[in-house]
């Protein structure tokens, strides 16, 4: 059993109006007849299902981008076809993880007096929108998706009796809002630095074996994979643009929560638009580790020259390396931890 887009956000609206949202995870798991353990996001055009954890066995299903499926376990796999070995079973059959976001559906209640310099909220649910009018029915802006974080700088009762955050784009100084169910306050608690008083900090990150690691000293506290800028061709083999990220050492010099990426020409085959990128750390220029919501393949080369985690996995680096961002700040510029990337 999947929902598509168009019935999860009918849902979504219905809680943000003032109507009844449904849980996912009860209904998926009543039809079932098992508790899934997470749910998950589609992410390409299509996601092919199939017979068993392998890209040459059966096809036996496929879910439309958006469609939000239960996930029952993870499985690895040995795949020549199939560089990265997680794949995930669902009712069907199983999907190849690189297609699949892993979400939640927390929704949450209204908050009404947002702090006009700005309150940082992320997204619980698996997709909702972002709209030019605090209302239902106005023209979709944007679409937010699960880990994302933006700034909310005011509640607007709309006239069905719901509620949207008005959200603050840093990019085009532009705002848009969303309904209040699918986005959660994140509290001080959880942006507390991680081992403040340690200065011997590093981050080496491997393009060759795809990995970030962070030390203290020579003590290695987290380690990970990634994927690193990559060279992007056409069919024909020609170079779109050649994105690897670059070697060298540098250090983190620029933290903000929040960032709208996207590519400077909209017509452009690999053109990005992103809002609400999570947890950015820069390095090396306009080099960042952030979080990421559209693919879950870490240990392939994906991006423009960043370095891609989970949402998850760039809350703990953003947290950990300096300099550190007072609670409240959306940006702060300092020379800080030593990065350096072989």
């Amino acid at each position: 059993m999947s929902l598509s887009r168009r019935q999860f956000l009918q849902l979504s609206v219905a809680a943000a109006t003032g109507g009844v949202l449904r849980p996912l995870q009860p209904v998926i798991a009543q039809q079932a007849m098992r508790t899934p353990y997470t749910l998950g996001r589609c992410l390409m055009v299509y996601v092919t299902v199939y017979a068993q954890p392998s890209v040459v066995a059966k096809h036996v299903g496929r879910h439309d981008r958006e469609a939000i499926i239960p996930i029952y376990r993870q499985v690895q796999t040995i795949d020549e076809y199939a560089p990265n070995p997680k794949w995930y079973e669902t009712d069907a059959g199983y999907v190849h993880s690189s297609n699949v976001q892993l979400v939640e559906n927390r929704l949450n209640p209204p908050i009404l007096n947002i702090d006009p310099d700005g309150m940082l909220f992320e997204c619980t649910v698996p997709m909702t929108e972002a709209r030019w009018k605090p209302s239902a029915t106005a023209d979709v802006a944007y679409p937010l998706h699960y880990g994302s974080t933006y700034w909310a700088v005011a509640a607007h009762r709309a006239d069905s009796g719901g509620v949207f955050y008005e959200l603050w784009d840093d990019r085009t100084n532009e705002t848009y809002y969303v309904p209040h169910a699918g986005l959660r306050r994140i509290p001080p608690r959880e942006l507390e630095p991680i081992s403040p008083n340690i200065s011997n900090k590093r981050i080496e990150i491997s393009t060759v074996k795809q990995t970030i690691a962070a030390y203290e000293g020579d003590t290695l506290r987290l380690k990970t994979l990634m994927s690193s800028g990559r060279r992007y061709e056409n069919a024909d083999g020609s170079v779109i643009g050649d994105f690897r990220t670059p070697y060298g050492p540098s250090q983190v010099h620029r933290k903000r929560a929040s960032r709208h990426m996207a590519g400077d020409d909209a017509a452009a085959p690999d053109h990005f638009d992103l809002p609400g990128v999570p947890w950015v750390t820069y390095f090396n220029g306009v080099m960042a580790i952030h979080g990421t919501f559209w693919h879950n393949d870490y240990g392939t080369p994906w991006s423009h020259g960043c370095i891609n985690v989970t949402p998850e996995i760039a809350k703990w680096f953003y947290r950990w390396a300096s300099p550190v961002v007072p609670y409240g700040e959306a940006l702060v510029e300092e020379l800080g931890t030593l990065v350096e990337v072989v």
